[in-house]
């Protein structure tokens, strides 16, 4: 086999091994244990910081605004309820961003 037909065949195994999704081993999805008043909480960070601090991205109005990838991602999870890895990095944003944080009930 040729140097480049060795390179093809190691590419098309890879790509493949990147597709095929990873093997459970019978363990259930990631259990998230945020309480009702973590989650609630999480739930107003997240507004303050989509109408405040970063950009909204199910609405088409983000001219002007460079996406924050962290706070995407805190968003997202909150929404997952994972509040527990959510709110520190919220409170993080919005203090940085000189907002005041709603009362924790």
């Amino acid at each position: 086999m040729r140097p480049t037909g060795l390179l093809l065949a190691a590419a098309l195994g890879l790509s493949l091994l990147a597709c095929t999704p990873p093997q459970t081993t019978g363990s259930s999805p990631k259990q998230t244990t945020s309480s009702p008043q973590d989650l609630a909480y999480c739930a107003k960070l997240s507004q303050l910081y989509q109408r405040y601090v970063g950009a909204d991205p199910s609405t088409s109005s983000m001219d002007g605004v460079t996406p924050d990838v962290i706070g995407g991602e805190a968003v997202a999870k909150c929404r997952e309820g994972d509040a527990k890895a959510s709110i520190p990095t919220l409170e993080r944003l919005l203090k940085d961003a000189d907002m005041t944080l709603p009362p924790r009930s």
